[in-house]
């Protein structure tokens, strides 16, 4: 991709000059990701570089505050890793109803789908050791988008920093239930000691199965493939606070 750089005008200002040159990497950067082949979501180096961009020290002499630099590199990120993962972003909180049935998750998932809603669940009180999901009780049901694929859904408070940016403590994701597990999408696993985690598929064999956080700070977790390991598929994020790539 060419991108051509004409020369500002002697009377353009420093600040106005870089906020151009903002908008065009902006416009650039909004068409690379119609590309199904762009680097964006599988080169790292890419994801480091707008990373680094963003914190470039000329950001602080065009007027931006440390925090308002860390937001747009999370913002900008959380974009690459949402269609890089296929998780789709949605600003505000999920549309949420009575159930229409009440009991454990595994008693009111059929009724739940049949009435396009999903059972939410706080994936931190489901996290207990040697707690089951299906086991819990839910009081509340999410209303799932209708563009959203066939099938039966749960959803799930977000707890925790190890998928930053693109997941947060107090998001809500929505969760496909299928045990088929694919490379590079975000799913819900059971670890075998107890307890849930929603993290990035890695590397996949026929007996173990890498799961990945986004945020560096944790490391890597490698787990048995069984037949009850994986819940899910997440396909949607909402996000209370407002917060959309």
């Amino acid at each position: 991709m060419t991108v051509f750089r004409r020369d500002h005008p002697q009377h353009t200002s420093h600040a106005e000059a870089i906020r151009e040159e903002e908008v065009l990497a902006e416009l650039a950067a909004s068409a690379e990701m119609y590309r199904a082949d762009s680097p964006y979501y599988t080169d790292e180096r890419l994801i480091d570089w707008l990373d680094h961009e963003l914190n470039a020290p000329h950001r602080a002499s065009a007027g931006w505050s440390p925090t308002e630099i860390h937001d747009a590199a999370a913002r900008m990120r959380a974009k690459v890793e949402s269609a890089r993962l296929r998780v789709r972003l949605v600003s505000g909180p999920p549309q949420t109803e009575p159930p229409r049935l009440s009991g454990m998750v595994a008693q009111v998932l059929g009724e739940a789908s049949a009435m396009r809603a999903a059972p939410q669940l706080d994936l931190g009180v489901a996290a207990g050791a040697g707690r089951d999901l299906w086991d819990e009780s839910c009081e509340v049901w999410v209303r799932v988008p209708e563009d959203a694929p066939p099938g039966q859904y749960v959803s799930l408070s977000v707890v925790g920093e190890s998928m930053d940016p693109l997941l947060h403590t107090g998001d809500s994701v929505l969760v496909r239930v299928d045990p088929n597990v694919v490379r590079d999408t975000v799913i819900l696993a059971r670890l075998p000691e107890g307890g849930y985690v929603v993290k990035r598929v890695g590397k996949l064999t026929r007996t173990r199965l890498e799961l990945l956080s986004l945020n560096p700070a944790f490391p890597p977790i490698d787990v048995p493939r069984e037949s009850n390991t994986v819940l899910g598929t997440v396909i949607l994020r909402w996000c209370p606070h407002g917060a959309v790539a």
